[in-house]
């Protein structure tokens, strides 16, 4: 008969490993995309870009994240698409889940003001779980400790699950100076919201009960400002202050992540903020970010680390890097400034 206790606290551990079904990347203002694929049609750009990241309680709860994208716009149609790899490994469990999704997202300029980019997306994905890496009852023997390397387990279960997935998000940006007057010259905000598994696909891996995806709703909202208009002091010419908040929500978890970013030049500060909650279990980080820019190529790092109150005496600790290439030709000679709304006047 199989341990109920232990297998309940598997299942909780993968499931909310990170308190959310999806995994959240710290450096999603970097790659807005990663989690609202509007993004991916922000400033009509065509990028590539690739991320790491390890994070957990200690060496035996890491999770290894991986996720790789590419996006073009088609300047004559007005829409862009784009195409991301997400997996996501605990290879203590030997647990993985990979989802593999293609967006369509749309331009509407509702104005000289404003673009709007409504996005469709589709995308396949795999759970994987290696039953070989579990200890049943059956197989522990109390009188010496030892481990027997089968079960009579007679549960019904699948070691992998195939679904289809289906979401859909919307993002609203200025290109003008319609907010100069309430913010200063050269301001601009973004605001976005995605909904993702719209379908609640199914990912049990257990043929007796059901466990469909739960809905993710997120909001996103983000400003840039510049902070050295006159030329004056010790920043350089180019320099901007950019904030970029999200909240997302999925089943009983939900998550709170705030960004402040300072970007001097080709190079870039930043200090964050993650609120994680589960029914009333938290986990909170702060993190420092680093970005360099080297013509058409940025490459960053972000570390976090736990705030307060330690979760069994280990620190949840976060490490990521990431490079990002862009191929609009207009922006190999920048010469310096590197404003997210780069070339969007």
């Amino acid at each position: 008969m199989k341990n109920n206790n232990s297998f309940l606290l598997l299942i909780l551990l993968i499931s909310t490993a990170v308190f959310s079904q999806d995994y959240i990347y710290k450096n999603q203002n970097e790659v807005m995309g990663s989690m609202n694929p509007s993004f991916y049609g922000f400033g009509d750009s065509s990028k590539a870009g690739i991320i790491y990241g390890t994070e957990g309680f200690n060496q035996g709860s890491k999770l290894d994240n991986k996720f790789a994208y590419v996006n073009h716009f088609f300047e004559n149609y007005d829409f862009s698409l784009a195409l991301d790899v997400n997996t996501l490994q605990i290879n203590s469990l030997g647990y993985s889940i990979t989802s593999t999704n293609l967006h369509y997202i749309y331009k509407t300029k509702l104005n000289e003001e404003w673009v709007f980019n409504p996005s469709v997306s589709v995308g396949y994905g795999n759970t994987a779980l290696d039953y070989n890496s579990l200890v049943f009852e059956d197989q522990l023997n109390a009188l010496t400790g030892s481990i027997a390397g089968v079960s009579n387990d007679p549960i019904k279960i699948n070691n992998k699950v195939n679904f289809l997935d289906v979401g859909a998000g919307v993002s609203f940006y200025n290109t003008g100076d319609v907010l100069d007057d309430i913010f200063g010259e050269d301001s601009h905000i973004i605001i976005g919201a995605n909904l993702k598994h719209i379908n609640r696909p199914e990912t049990s891996f257990n043929t007796n009960k059901s466990n469909l995806k739960d809905l993710f709703v997120s909001l996103q909202v983000g400003g840039q400002f510049d902070i050295n208009k006159y030329d004056q002091g010790f920043l350089p010419y180019y320099s901007y202050l950019f904030l970029y908040n999200t909240f997302s929500k999925q089943g009983s978890k939900s998550r709170v992540d705030l960004y402040q970013e300072a970007i001097m030049g080709n190079v870039g500060f930043g200090i964050n903020q993650h609120f994680n909650n589960y029914d009333g279990f938290s986990v909170n980080q702060f993190g420092t970010s680093l970005n360099i820019y080297i013509e058409e190529i940025q490459i960053g790092a972000n570390y976090s680390f736990e705030m307060g109150r330690k979760v069994g005496g280990s620190p949840y600790n976060t490490f990521e890097m990431y490079i990002i290439f862009d191929f609009n030709p207009f922006k190999k000679n920048r010469r310096g400034d590197n404003s997210k709304f780069f070339d969007m006047q």
